[in-house]
């Protein structure tokens, strides 16, 4: 029994146990992977938008070489708090069920080894992210073994043709890394340009390639069909059919509403966005927390940056009712 179970291994999920330990408040963290998964999944050699100032948690300074910090460097950032501050997570434990009566939560959890773990707390802070649950395309062939995900590195598929989905960050980075690593990249988005709405420095990058044919760009198209060899692309003209070893569907992600729904709590039909208060971030379930991107939903306006505080007011409005019931 400990008053607080976190949801989440996150950095807005290892940000809030920081903020509860510093009050003296009994938490338990449980992940489902590694922490902070979601920057495990990310590119092999990215280098994120942020700075490190505003990727830090708790009180440890994270210095980078660069004002941007790298994947490796994250990682290594997330793991030494982990350990300076001795968190409490458990890793690979999966949650599979919450229930709730009107002083107590009870959390069903499965291991990577088949084990069910029963948790109990007073609060519950969801803190799962987005990452983990990639948006699908619902067209046949997408669950073939070939269709990815999610983008590591590009030696892998040198002299391979590989289509990438997607006009965002990470498809035009993936498409890019591709090209430099020898791959054949087609790139299919369903805008009108691969070079709107990205960060400043992938733009020349990607309108060089595009325009000079090093990419074969298909603008305001979509995939329609995914075989073992072709990939069959709607174009505005007509449907055509290409030569294909790989895809990388990187249309975004979603949030996994099946913990929320079955805890209760409400989310927006439109958005995603769960409901919650500005001010605490409870959710419309008494005692339970929201933390993190998950407050996002599907609108992409919540980041680390943001999330990594909202660990500090769910902190200061348990401590106030812990303080009540004593």
């Amino acid at each position: 029994m400990v008053d607080v179970i976190i949801i989440g291994g996150g950095p807005c999920g290892l940000a809030a146990g920081l903020a509860l330990q510093e009050k003296g408040i009994s938490y338990l963290i449980l992940e489902k992977e590694a922490i902070v998964n979601s920057i495990v999944n990310c590119p092999a050699d990215m280098r994120f938008y942020s700075t490190s100032d505003r990727l830090e948690i708790g009180r440890t300074p994270f210095l980078t070489q660069e004002a941007r910090p790298t994947r490796s460097e994250l990682l290594k950032y997330y793991r030494l708090v982990t350990e300076r501050e001795e968190l409490n997570v458990h890793c690979y434990q999966n949650v599979v069920g919450i229930t709730s009566s009107p002083d107590l939560f009870t959390v069903q959890a499965v291991d990577d080894k088949g084990n069910q773990h029963t948790y109990h707390s007073k609060f519950l802070v969801v803190a799962t992210g987005i990452y983990d649950n990639p948006r699908k395309l619902h067209i046949p062939g997408e669950d073939l073994n070939k269709v990815k995900y999610y983008y590591t590195e590009g030696h892998s598929y040198y002299r391979r043709q590989v289509t990438v989905i997607g006009g965002k960050n990470s498809a035009i980075e993936a498409a890019i890394d591709l090209y430099r690593s020898g791959a054949h990249v087609t790139l299919v988005h369903r805008g009108e340009s691969a070079h709107v709405g990205i960060k400043p420095y992938l733009i020349p990058d990607i309108r060089n390639l595009v325009e000079k044919e090093k990419i074969k760009f298909y603008p305001l198209s979509h995939v329609e069909e995914i075989t073992h060899s072709t990939v069959s692309i709607r174009t505005p003209e007509e449907l055509v059919s290409i030569p294909n070893d790989i895809v990388f569907s990187l249309i975004g992600y979603r949030p996994d509403f099946s913990l929320l729904s079955q805890a209760g709590v409400q989310v927006d039909a439109l958005t995603s966005v769960p409901s919650y208060r500005a001010d605490t971030y409870e959710s419309n379930v008494p005692n339970l927390f929201l933390a993190g991107v998950v407050t996002g939903g599907t609108t992409n306006r919540v980041y680390i940056e943001d999330g990594r505080f909202h660990g500090g007011k769910i902190a200061d409005e348990v401590q106030k009712r812990l303080l009540v019931s004593v």
